[in-house]
């Protein structure tokens, strides 16, 4: 009867073993699938034409373009940058917009061209199968409180993050004029 019980017990183990490995498995699947959307979703990002321009020698201040696309069925975003603090103290989203009336020191002359005005935003929307464009006039990076001017020639490393595709590394070669 003992060996009887010792033995019932051991299959019980074995079972719950086995039984504990499947759901493990199971697990790990999910995991693994998990991970493959989020590659999924991170290839989809392309980056190109990455260049900033070169500031001028009493500039504390530089801007970087590039163009985003969304090859995948989701929209995305670009949610934050990041800069090495050699080259600036930090960097910021922007887009370039009209002013009104309403903002300070945005006074417009009857029959001239609006103002213009930067100003900080949190995101931009990426669409899915779409591209969005950072350049000058419109959305860009501003680098801010530069440790050094921006030179033709020099390269900078930036840390985009998107919402949904996480972080990418891209360098923009210092330019004169747009590539």
């Amino acid at each position: 009867m003992n060996h009887h019980c010792r033995r019932s017990a051991l299959i019980r183990n074995l079972v719950a073993v086995a039984a504990a490995a499947v759901v493990a498995a199971g697990c790990g699947s999910d995991a693994k699938s998990s991970d493959a959307t989020s590659a999924a979703a991170s290839s989809s990002i392309g980056i190109t034409s990455v260049w900033a321009r070169t500031s001028p020698m009493v500039a504390n201040a530089g801007a970087v373009y590039l163009a985003i696309t969304n090859s995948g069925a989701a929209d995305d975003a670009l949610v934050g940058v990041k800069v090495d603090a050699s080259v600036a103290m930090s960097a910021q989203m922007h887009e370039t917009v009209p002013a009104t009336n309403t903002m300070p020191s945005a006074t417009t002359m009857p029959g001239a061209e609006p103002m213009m005005v930067m100003q900080p935003v949190d995101r931009i929307v990426v669409p899915a199968g779409g591209s969005v464009a950072l350049a000058p006039g419109g959305y860009h990076i501003m680098l801010m409180d530069l440790a050094t001017p921006l030179v033709a020639g020099d390269k900078v490393d930036l840390t985009l993050t998107f919402e949904k595709s996480g972080d990418k590394v891209v360098t923009a070669d210092v330019r004169d004029t747009a590539p």
